[in-house]
């Protein structure tokens, strides 16, 4: 979407699709260009039928509705707007009907030069700036936390039976654990914010290669075209945001602490005692827990068969 001269050179895109293999897109999309730069957001509701749906719904609705309302961007407003959405989800979720209910989000707030991020589970922010592609925000996953434990490799995450299991979501508990991220902007700054409908399915290579080739409306729409010609498992939205040029800005408060960053940094507000697993660590079934040590016994007793065998 290319804006009027009065607002900053922005152009986005926002799309989201179902995919190929389900007929209900529980995703949500949100984008609005403002006079000090935009807000983005996008979100992967869970907990089957239509819950999902209503809980990415409402998480963008709650974020956008605060945030829009703020005169002065600011990081503990973005806390802010997260924590209130996380807490009307909850509560939603406490109908039977509910019960389960939840999900990610990633918000990208521009108040240009600077932007803010705010994120909660397993959808992303990258950021392409000089022909090299960065993933801003940390996957709130079960195979992420291994994978940064070096407990799994990449390719071992990527198939991984529970790549799908989240660790953090809004409206899963009464409490969820927010990151905040800020940066200053350069012209020629390129966000993408996706889903996992996109990240699990196309590489960052082909990312950064789809955002440097074409314009955001474009970039949007191949990036969708090219999840669902590998499959398209999972709904799937993106967001697109190209920075073309910068506007005179006075510097916020937080200003101070992103001009003197070499990279991005990562916001330390709100409550620092830890919280609880948003989804726990499945389950294993009897036969996961024991079949292992089953297999080596009866590998014992073959060994002492043969031996006895042998002995005769």
């Amino acid at each position: 979407m290319s804006t009027p001269e009065s607002l900053p050179a922005l152009r986005s895109s926002v799309l989201t699709d179902p995919g190929q293999r389900r007929e209900l897109n529980e995703d949500a999309v949100f984008q609005s260009i403002t006079s000090y730069g935009g807000l983005f957001i996008v979100a992967d509701g869970m907990g089957g039928h239509r819950t999902g749906e209503v809980a990415s719904r409402m998480a963008v609705e709650r974020i956008a509705f605060y945030l829009l309302e703020s005169l002065a961007p600011s990081p503990h407003k973005l806390l802010e707007a997260f924590e209130r959405a996380n807490e009307a989800i909850f509560e939603a979720a406490q109908n039977p009907e509910s019960r389960g209910m939840g999900t990610t989000a990633t918000a990208l707030w521009l108040d240009l030069p600077y932007a803010l991020i705010g994120h909660v589970g397993d959808s992303r922010a990258y950021l392409l700036r000089g022909g090299e592609l960065s993933q801003l925000t940390e996957d709130h996953s079960w195979v992420a936390e291994r994978l940064r434990q070096g407990l799994l490799t990449e390719a071992e995450a990527r198939s991984h039976r529970w790549r799908n299991v989240i660790t953090n979501a809004l409206g899963s508990f009464p409490r969820a654990r927010i990151d905040l991220i800020g940066l200053k902007v350069h012209p020629g700054d390129r966000f993408l914010l996706c889903t996992d409908g996109l990240s699990s399915v196309v590489d960052d290579r082909t990312l950064q290669s789809v955002l440097q080739s074409f314009s955001p409306e474009e970039a949007a729409a191949q990036l969708v075209q090219l999840a669902n010609q590998w499959g398209g498992p999972d709904n799937v939205s993106v967001a697109v945001i190209g920075v073309e040029a910068l506007p005179p800005s006075t510097r916020p408060s937080y200003g101070a602490l992103l001009e003197a960053a070499p990279s991005p940094i990562r916001f330390q507000l709100g409550d620092p005692e830890p919280l609880p697993t948003q989804v726990m660590e499945p389950a294993r079934n009897l036969w996961q827990r024991w079949g292992s040590w089953g297999l080596l016994a009866l590998w014992l007793l073959l060994v002492l068969y043969l031996l006895f065998v042998h002995s005769r």
